[in-house]
Parts: C-alpha cells; structure tokens; sequence
C-alpha cells in the first residue's frame, strides 16, 4: 500500500503573512498557507499519520516567566473551511527548546481517515513567547492511500429463442383482491449528533441594553437558568448560584484572571514610539504589548506608580539575550568595528581594537551592554557576553572591550578577529516599542473587586 506525504512550507519566526486564523479557542497570526490537492483518500496508522515538527536553532532559557523556546501550532482545513486536523491550542502543538531541539508530535487520527480533495495546511506564525530562542516549524500530512477496487464487468449469456409452442385459449383475467391497507412507518427523530468544542470554552453574553455580545466568561457549566432575580448554573451535577460572594472570577472553586484586549492605532500609516500607559484605575492591572514592527513589551503592576490619581509606568522591551534578528534593525544597535582579536578567560575576554590605525569605540557603548559578533559562516550576528569594561587609552594603546561570555546564550567567534556591534539592554534602557499600531492584554489576577475606566498611552512620531 502507497505512503504519500503531503507538507506545508518550514516556516521560521519571526516570520507571518499578514493573515490571522480565526477559531472559537483564539486568534493566531498565519506564518504560512499551503494549499495542496489530494487526489486518492488517506488512511492514518500508528506508523503513517499527520504531525507537527519544531526545530530549535538558537537561544537559551532565561530567569522570571520567559524561557527560550520555539512554539509551532497549526491546522489542516478543507475547501469548506472545516478543521480537519488541529495542531493547536498549545498543548496540542510541538515545543522545542535548548535541551529538546527538534520535536514532532504526531496527531491521534489513527484509525481514521481523509477523503480526496483540496486542503489548506495552515502553519501559525512560530510562537517565543520571550522573544529569545530562534527556530521554524513544518506541518506535514502522512497517510496510506485507500485502495479503490475498479468494477468488474459482468456478462450475461442469453439462451438461444425457441419457437413458440401454441398454447391454451387465453383466460378471462381475474382482478387482484383490495390490498390490506398498513401502518405507515414513522421515521426515528433525527436529532445531530452534538458539536463539543476542543479547546479552552467560555460562556458568551449578550446585553438587551447594548444590543451586543460584551463578554467572555471564564465558566463552562453544564446547565444555566435565572430564576427570581438570581442566576443559577449546574455544573458536575452541583448547583451553584452567582453574584453571592465576594470572590470575583472564582467558578467552580477554580480562580481566573481578569483580561481585556484592545488596540492603540491612532495615526495608523504613521511610525511611532509607544513611550508610557496610564491607567485610570482603582488599581494597576499587568500589561503585554506588541506592535506590528516589535513584541515582547511588558509592564508587570508592579512597576506603575500613582500620580494624582492615575497609574503610570514605562513600556519596556523585555526581549533580552540573545536578542532575535528583527530587533537589528533598531537604532539601539551600534557597530563598532572589526576586532584585531580576543583573549582571556569567558568570565573577562577581552576584544582589542587598532588604536593606529584608531578603530573608534565610541561613547554609545556602557557597561551593561550585550556585544555580539557576526558569525562568518552564516552571516548573522551572535551573542558575546554582556559588557562588564570599557577601556580607552590611545596615547598608551590602550582600546578594548572587556565582558562577561559565561552568560546565557553566548558563543564563542568562529574566528580571531570577528565584526563586533553592541546592543543597549532593552529593558534598562528601554525607549518603548516602535510600530505603526499597538496591541495590548492588561490582565488582573486578584479576587477582589476592582474598576477600569479608561487606558492612555504617551505616543510620539519616530523620525529615523
């Protein structure tokens, strides 16, 4: 029986096409759409069925919530639209990172099968969620094809005609006895068969007042009514009835978060710095933001501080070490030069530079800087260490760079005396985040009650 393989396009991040795949679990940005033609059915065995593949190129984990890892997630639909394999939420996708660099996970679709037709193999744009780790991801549908059995023709012998013999006189017909009527059959109730919902679910409002659907509740019950101006769910054959404590979010004993989602998009066509976010709140919430040019923008609750009234803080960039290849393109990247060498142990290397001809190390760099030298043989730049010295004595020769190459992350050069440029420490020194648009998540974890008018960010023009 034939194996056939069917793969979409190996996508690596930060790579997406402008699209977004829309699903009752969430919204994800496409990194690729392939569409192929499957011309005989498939069926799925333990050996021979669809999977996902993550690969783990560069990066390293990291201290707090983010760790360095490549996320690959997709789905297969049909020319209809309908799911037919699905390689997300997350835990249905495949996760490599430093110490698992290529994965794949294989679907549980063994046993079934996929008829002949057009499919879109949709793969996501490749997930980090702490913009340190650098990777792709390929979706591929494997199966063996369905053997069709052509039909076989069937041929009839016909008897030679004898001739006819005459017979008897031809007798009076008799009409048929009146049929007995019966009871017509009435047919089983078609009732479908139930959609369930895979994934995370929610309860969905909808308000006479504002003739809308304003919110995603965290609960899933199993039954819900109202009933003498009180709301009442069952839920695992327990009643519950709502608004009658002081615990905000807690369903079922399990406790959720607070989230809302918007975005900041005036002067869309315009390149801007998304510099601060005020809140005018009773509390502050924790903030992610992204734009369509940078991520990894971060302001934990912890961070703001209260002036006549409102909550303030700083946007910071917490994408870190090693820093991913779009950020190169920032104006917080300095080149330096090219090195005439390097030494020591990777607690203090020192890189040297001309100081006759003079290699000008410049004022930008301070310590606390990450460097990073471009490797020769793939042309793209890797982390060194963080700066821990800056000395610059011409009149004795003195011009060099001393860091630390014992972090995370860091490489040693593939060659003596490799092209070096500095990178500031985003959130130390962070300047916001760049983009045309912001999109941003505020999320408040505590039970207790709390009120949020309105969400105000500081935005300037950027002139490059």
């Amino acid at each position: 029986m034939s194996v056939r393989q069917y793969c979409g396009q190996r996508i690596e991040n930060p790579i997406n096409n402008g699209e977004f795949y829309e699903s009752s679990i969430g919204r994800y940005s496409i990194g690729d759409r392939t569409s192929v033609s499957i011309p005989v059915g498939l069926s799925f065995t333990v050996q021979n069925r669809p999977f996902i593949n993550a690969e783990f190129e560069s990066g390293a984990e990291q201290p707090g919530e983010q760790t360095g890892r490549i996320l690959a997630m997709g789905v297969v639909i049909d020319s209809n639209g309908i799911e037919v394999i699905r390689f997300y939420p997350e835990f249905k996708g495949a996760i490599a990172n430093l110490n698992d660099t290529n994965v794949t996970l294989y679907s549980s679709t063994v046993g079934d099968t996929l008829p002949a037709g057009d499919y879109d193999i949709i793969t996501f744009e490749i997930g980090d969620p702490g913009n340190v780790a650098y990777g792709n991801g390929q979706i591929c549908i494997v199966g063996e094809e369905v053997a069709t059995t052509p039909p076989v023709p069937v041929v009839t012998f016909l008897p030679t005609p004898e001739p006819p013999t005459p017979g008897p006189p031809t007798a009076t017909p008799v009409p048929d006895p009146t049929p007995t009527p019966r009871p017509t059959t009435i047919p089983e109730n078609p009732v479908p068969k139930p959609i369930v919902p895979l994934g995370p679910q929610y309860t969905l409002t909808y308000s006479d007042k504002s003739k809308g659907w304003p919110s995603f509740y965290s609960y899933n019950p199993d039954f819900m009514v109202g009933m003498n101006n009180f709301f009442y769910s069952f839920k695992g054959g327990d009643l519950y009835r709502h608004n009658t404590n002081e615990l905000r979010n807690n369903y079922y004993g399990e406790q959720y978060n607070s989230s809302l989602t918007s975005v900041i998009n005036e002067l869309p066509i315009v390149t801007k710095l998304f510099k601060t976010i005020n809140l005018q709140s009773d509390e502050p919430w924790t903030i992610t933001l992204s734009t369509d040019i940078q991520r990894g923008g971060f302001i934990s609750n912890e961070w703001f501080e209260l002036k006549e009234g409102s909550w303030y803080a700083d946007i910071k960039n917490t994408t870190q070490t090693p820093t991913v290849i779009s950020n190169f393109a920032s104006r917080s990247i300095n080149g330096i030069g090219r090195s005439s060498g390097f030494s020591g142990l990777a607690s203090a290397r020192q890189f040297d530079f001309l100081s006759s001809p003079t290699i000008e190390i410049g004022s930008i760099i301070s310590v606390g800087d990450f460097l990073y030298f471009n490797n020769e043989v793939s042309n793209t730049p890797h982390l060194a260490g963080q700066v821990t010295q800056v000395n610059i004595n011409l009149k004795n020769n003195i011009n060099n760079i001393v860091i630390d190459a014992s972090i995370n992350g860091a490489e040693d050069p593939t060659i003596g005396n490799p092209y070096v440029l500095s990178v500031k420490n985003n959130t130390a020194e962070s300047y916001g985040l760049l983009g045309h648009f912001c999109r941003f998540q505020i999320v408040n974890k505590g039970p207790s009650p709390t009120e949020l008018f309105a969400v105000q960010a500081e935005i300037m023009k950027s002139y490059p």
